[in-house]
């Protein structure tokens, strides 16, 4: 029965994982319309980051209903109505679009290939976001400063993610040093967020799997304390943190049926 438990499951899984693939672009079609027509003329940025916002809002509400893949926010009091910078731990391209969603007017700092996503990128690009460029590093660190001043400015926040690229759950990578130059130079808080939908969300067209997600909302950093020593503190806290997050998961899971080839299931022989 186990095998055929594990057959049934898969079949199961992807099947929900295609009926929301193609959810998403029945869901996309008319935000392709605005961009073809009336975005070519008119977009300003504040009316782009709300059809952003939409759209992500359907996404996630999509995973949840369709995929199962729901979520818990923790420490919603950690979320100031002031200006911050939001670092979160990176495993998927589910808490990107979440928190575009999840967090007004937020400005995520992301990698240039993001703007070839449809829809998505094209909000991205026009919201406006900060790109950087894996070839011009020195450049991109004094790119991302003048523009995190402006956008800090204008009262929106900053969402960056400092390991720089996805990182599996149980898995690390260091921390890129720009994040201590942002904090340095900002004079705004710093508020850790950590999330395990790595465990779920599986890359590219991999089924995905029903649960749920935490995001937590961690205690504030307040500016003006000594930026390297912090940050280090910073980096340790966040793996810390995201790996008790993994062991929740872990006993948390309630599959239906068990799926293979996902994170979870070598901890479940």
């Amino acid at each position: 029965m186990d095998g055929e438990a594990k057959r049934i499951g898969r079949l199961v899984g992807a099947a929900r994982t295609r009926l929301f693939e193609v959810a998403i672009l029945l869901w996309s079609l008319p935000f392709g319309v605005l961009i073809l027509t009336l975005f070519q003329v008119w977009r300003p940025p504040h009316v782009v980051r709300r059809a952003l916002r939409l759209w992500s809002t359907g996404f996630i509400a999509a995973a949840r209903w369709i995929v199962g893949v729901r979520y818990v926010i923790e420490g919603r009091e950690n979320i100031p109505d002031a200006p911050a910078i939001f670092v979160c731990n990176h495993q998927s391209y589910w808490e990107s679009i979440a928190l575009t969603a999840l967090i007004a007017d937020i400005n995520v700092v992301s990698k240039a290939e993001a703007t070839g996503i449809p829809v998505f990128g094209w909000g991205l690009r026009h919201a406006p976001m900060i790109f950087v460029n894996r070839d011009r590093r020195g450049t991109n660190l004094r790119r991302v400063l003048r523009e995190a001043k402006a956008t800090l400015s204008e009262g929106r926040s900053i969402l960056i993610f400092p390991e720089g690229t996805r990182v599996p759950p149980g898995g690390r990578r260091t921390f890129e040093r720009g994040l201590e130059a942002l904090y340095r130079s900002s004079g705004v808080p710093v508020i850790p967020i950590v999330h395990n939908a790595g465990l779920l969300w599986l890359d590219g067209f991999r089924t995905k799997i029903p649960g749920l997600v935490t995001l937590r909302f961690c205690t504030p950093v307040e500016p003006g304390q000594s930026s390297a020593a912090l940050m280090q503190e910073l980096e340790v806290f966040i793996n810390v943190e995201k790996d008790r997050l993994l062991s929740v998961g872990l006993q948390m899971d309630q599959r239906p049926f068990p799926f293979e080839g996902s994170p979870l299931e070598p901890h479940r022989r």
